[in-house]
């Protein structure tokens, strides 16, 4: 593990406070951290390099990616699923043509469709082996690595797509910049979240766990290294370079939420999840994801 945090890696404030959750992973406690200057939430200490190559390997694409919402990414009765047609017909109303580079495309599906709709693509994976599927299976462009580290050109391309990428990343900031670099002036990016601590459940459940003085324990591996609502990634966003130009929120429906943790913890979360989601889908508030669509403008700030 990497050592304690005393600063938010993303905004580098000291003013931070404890939040009532955290992980057990490989022997030691990363305990959830809300910075109270840019409201991120955070794990701390955070993975180190080595935990996070073996958090990602081949088996992560088996069975947890997207939450554990999906079967093995390798499965083509998963892979003919997971691609999302509205949402890239949405992304073609503000592009509709251009290069397209893909940061964490894992496999490769929503790439190829991208290629099939009419962009030049490319893509960028952490996961050699979710990499080598990609130009295997689909014969495409992708370059093992993380944003920070691969050889891309600058000011190249038109569209930069995440799709439940930004949470994994240990440098948002860095990697944000990054692809403010490779991007063309009024270049579009587009990034889909999770906002597991936006939903009414997860509200209610640190206001609880916080009375009572308890803490919740994930049980999961640390995959998602940042907790993200909708104020704190769009804040996010602006400080590297970017225009947001809409933000939507959306909720998991009741029967296809992720299952985890006590019995009572199921039960309630499944419990809430009616009245979030008809809450959502009236009103946009309380989502557990996020959509996000925002334009190259400036320089990120220093």
């Amino acid at each position: 593990m990497n050592a304690d945090v005393i600063r938010c890696p993303v905004c580098g404030s000291s003013s931070l406070r404890p939040r009532p959750f955290g992980y057990q992973f490989n022997g030691s406690r990363l305990e959830g951290i809300e910075c109270l200057a840019c409201k991120i939430i955070f794990v701390s200490p955070q993975p180190s390099p080595e935990d996070m190559a073996r958090m990602y390997s081949k088996e992560y694409f088996q069975g947890d990616f997207r939450c554990s919402h999906e079967g093995s990414y390798f499965d083509d009765a998963t892979l003919a699923r997971i691609v999302d047609e509205d949402l890239l017909r949405r992304i073609k109303m503000y592009k509709p043509a251009g290069k397209f580079l893909e940061i964490g495309c894992a496999g490769g599906a929503f790439l190829n469709a991208a290629r099939n709709a009419g962009y030049e693509v490319r893509g960028v994976e952490f996961s050699d082996d979710a990499a080598r599927f990609a130009r295997d299976k689909f014969k495409l462009d992708v370059v093992t690595g993380d944003i920070l580290n691969v050889p891309l050109p600058p000011d190249a391309y038109d569209v930069a797509f995440m799709g439940d990428v930004l949470e994994h990343l240990p440098d948002p900031v860095a990697s944000l910049k990054a692809i403010h670099r490779f991007m063309k002036d009024r270049g579009l990016l587009v990034i889909l979240c999770p906002m597991q601590t936006n939903t009414l459940y997860s509200r209610l459940g640190f206001a609880a766990y916080w009375a009572l003085g308890r803490k919740a324990t994930v049980h999961l591996p640390p995959y998602h290294l940042f907790e993200f609502r909708p104020g704190s990634i769009a804040r996010l966003v602006r400080s590297c370079g970017f225009e947001v130009t809409r933000l939507g929120q959306s909720a998991i429906p009741p029967s296809q939420i992720a299952q985890r943790g006590t019995f009572l913890e199921k039960s309630l979360k499944k419990l809430f999840q009616y009245p979030n989601y008809l809450i959502t889908s009236l009103f946009r508030v309380l989502g557990d994801r996020v959509e996000l669509y925002a334009t190259k403008i400036t320089e990120p700030s220093a």
